[in-house]
């Protein structure tokens, strides 16, 4: 049997993400890439001409303003994706999720994916149900990914490094048996 080669990598998590129904033959995105992840920073010389106390001030208006972007951001995407999901496993080619909800292969989805909190990452993509799943015992749709934009793949992409990444190092410092 010739399995073919998978060009991402996968990683089991369990994330929060948001769904939408699109109508039959219309592959059309709803959310906007979005830059996530730096802030701007100030270089050293700059900081030093501030006066003693600013520098830890504007740090901590920009962590609260985005907060309040995050909670604005999460009441748009209810608004805009009604069917909330449960994803159990992310690669840049595509998911599996759980959800409330009956779903055909070969139906089209746009769904937007809560990478992290804080700071809020989120990533978009329309794709493709084909299947779905038993696993321990939920259904589970498998969903490919047929149109997303690069910066969005890239973020995935990161996490799931970042994840294996993770996982790496606790099997390292995790004590022999």
């Amino acid at each position: 049997m010739n399995v073919p080669e998978r060009a991402y990598a996968r990683v089991d998590t369990a994330l929060k993400g948001y769904l939408r129904i699109l109508p039959a033959g219309r592959l059309t995105s709803l959310f906007a890439c979005t830059q996530t992840g730096t802030s701007p920073q100030l270089s050293e010389a700059a900081q030093s001409a501030l006066p003693d106390g600013l520098a830890p001030y504007l740090r901590a208006m920009n962590e609260k303003l985005d907060a309040i972007l995050s909670i604005l951001t999460q009441q748009t995407l209810q608004e805009d994706f009604p069917v909330p999901v449960l994803i159990h496993d992310i690669s840049g080619a595509g998911i599996k999720f759980s959800a409330d909800l009956e779903l055909e292969p070969g139906q089209g989805a746009e769904v937007v994916i809560a990478l992290s909190n804080q700071p809020q990452s989120l990533a978009g993509a329309i794709g493709i149900i084909l299947r779905s799943e038993e696993h321990l015992g939920e259904r589970v749709w498998a969903m490919e990914f047929k149109d997303m934009r690069d910066c969005e793949r890239e973020k995935i992409i990161q996490f799931v490094v970042a994840k294996q990444r993770e996982h790496l190092l606790e099997r390292h410092l995790a004590p022999s048996s």
